[in-house]
């Protein structure tokens, strides 16, 4: 019985978490894949807005993006900060002040997309390798 529990355990630490966010199926793939392109020399920073501050995830985790029923891949977390108002420098949007997920880097598609029904915010999922 000890042996199992101390599997279980070694499990448990070794399972880490990531975060997942859905992109709005108004945005294309193809659109999207150019502003992921535009950070993925470290030079700018992506923002997506959540509603609370995740507690299980910080700088370096994981984010998967889920895109029209499936996770297209991940990028790591650049930082989780609170932020004024801005104008997004590639879609010219307007964005009130909150609570951003902030991405920049190579973007690491999937081999195999894996489905999953969009959602809003975020969720927690294990890291898929």
């Amino acid at each position: 019985m000890k042996a199992n529990v101390f599997l279980l355990n070694i499990f448990i630490i070794m399972t880490k978490k990531a975060i997942c966010i859905t992109i709005p199926k108004t945005v294309s793939w193809e659109t999207y894949k150019k502003e992921l392109a535009k950070v993925e020399d470290e030079s700018q920073i992506m923002n997506f807005k959540i509603p609370t501050y995740p507690k299980e995830v910080s700088a370096g985790d994981r984010c998967y993006i889920v895109h029209n029923g499936y996770i297209k891949g991940w990028m790591k977390i650049f930082n989780i900060v609170k932020r004024d108002s801005f104008e997004c420098t590639t879609t010219g949007k307007n964005w009130n002040d909150g609570i951003y997920i902030q991405r920049t880097g190579k973007f690491h598609p999937l081999e195999t997309e894996v489905p999953m029904k969009g959602f809003k915010g975020y969720k927690y999922i294990d890291e898929i390798n």
